[in-house]
């Protein structure tokens, strides 16, 4: 038998746990092992832990958000961190930017409040957590990627309802942890939710007792329909995240106890570790394709009925009398002075196109006095001849638009006729 692989490993004198050059989903269940090992064999009974991540060269969300929530649950009970960072600048600077160094050790790394195609890794602990978690997420999404109409409502509807699952079922005193991240040129989407909690199988032991193994508890988890009890929801997230991320393409992976279910279209794979190495929690990823056949009504398909979840961009840009979206330049934290901010709001107005061609859409330059020509240029230049004249003249209006504002966006239009 070929000897398995040590992703984490504990040093015992040292009370230290070291971390391999990779670090994913295969991680958690090791890392969950290295602290039970660490429980038993700190003979000193030190509250310090050392974390080494130093010879660390790829992280990715699906393992370091459960390592971040294990952290969390152990600080809550008096322990302390002393984090080594990778040696490798390029992971450094990720550790930083997604604010996973903030987790790990706050007293030396403050939040990092500036992303972009990232949100970085956020902590809830109650609804109102999750309504603004998501539409700050849905927000730079919008700003990122274009994508189709079914694919928005369908990234919302998963993040809210996994969230959803932390709060009403995992019993996680820390809350949860969620991290999304969106890859344009990929056209995908990934999204890690973890909680340091009570795990899927003891959650759903209340309402099904004979269940035994924690893979098998995830294999329930995503039916239509499974839940713990009926009073604190359908049982649909887990089942309708799982449809969703395949039939986009994309994949679903589950981690909770001692097991670990992975699923992609036409494929399952399912392990289960020995108690050792259980994860006491639940970690959720998913990935989303840019898949325009999907339909966001034949993925949440439960019991005989189709639901088409409202999305953010009903609820915050949808006239409330008139059949048309407003977009207030005003609200928009990209601001106006900048070639990055007028690709992003140029972004965002396709996905309002994509998501009801027949609306119109009124950009309210309230308050904008002045903007950078490159701005101009990026968002309207671009977006005048990329949609077409016609179109632009039929579906776009600048309301409340100042006279020299007015002047640097007809001169962004005509400059860029030239370049076409």
């Amino acid at each position: 038998m070929a000897k398995m692989r040590l992703f984490v490993r504990y040093i015992r004198y040292t009370n230290t746990i070291k971390f391999s050059d990779k670090i994913g989903s295969s991680v958690v269940h090791h890392f969950s092992g290295a602290i039970k090992v660490m429980r038993i064999s700190n003979l000193a009974k030190s509250k310090i832990i050392k974390l080494d991540f130093l010879l660390v060269r790829r992280a990715y969300s699906s393992g370091m958000l459960a390592i971040i929530a294990i952290v969390s649950k152990l600080r809550s009970e008096g322990y302390k961190f002393e984090v080594i960072f990778p040696s490798d600048i390029r992971v450094a600077s990720l550790f930083i930017k997604t604010n996973w160094a903030h987790h790990l050790d706050s007293s030396n790394y403050k939040i990092n409040a500036a992303y972009d195609r990232h949100l970085f890794t956020r902590r809830f602990k109650d609804d109102r957590d999750i309504t603004d978690l998501t539409n700050d997420f849905m927000n730079v999404v919008l700003r990122t990627m274009v994508m189709p109409k079914d694919i928005i409502s369908a990234l919302e509807w998963s993040i809210y309802e996994i969230c959803d699952n932390v709060i009403n079922h995992a019993d996680s005193e820390i809350g949860g942890f969620i991290d999304a991240v969106t890859y344009s040129q990929k056209g995908s989407i990934s999204f890690t939710v973890a909680d340091a909690g009570r795990g899927i199988l003891n959650s759903l032991r209340e309402g099904l007792p004979e269940l035994e193994g924690s893979a098998d508890a995830i294999m329930e988890a995503i039916k239509e329909g499974v839940t713990r009890n009926t009073s604190v929801g359908q049982g649909n997230g887990l089942a309708g995240s799982n449809r969703i991320t395949n039939m986009t393409g994309g994949s679903f992976d589950i981690i909770s106890g001692t097991g670990r279910v992975f699923l992609t279209p036409g494929q399952l794979k399912r392990t289960e570790t020995d108690d050792n190495f259980s994860f006491e929690g639940t970690s959720v990823s998913g990935c989303l394709l840019m898949n325009k056949r999907f339909s966001i009504g034949e993925a949440l398909f439960f019991k005989g009925v189709e639901y088409f979840p409202t999305n953010i961009i009903e609820i915050q840009y949808e006239d409330p009398i008139e059949d048309l979206y407003v977009l207030k330049l005003k609200e928009e934290p990209s601001g106006v002075g900048t070639r990055k901010a007028g690709r992003q709001i140029h972004t965002k107005i396709l996905n309002l196109l994509n998501t009801n061609p027949d609306y119109q859409i009124n950009i309210d330059w309230r308050e904008t006095e002045i903007v950078a020509s490159s701005f101009a240029d990026e968002f309207i230049g671009k977006l005048y001849w990329k949609i077409g004249r016609e179109r632009f003249l039929s579906k776009i209006k600048n309301i409340n638009l100042g006279s020299l504002v007015k002047k640097l966006l007809d001169k962004a239009i005509e400059q860029r006729k030239d370049n076409m």
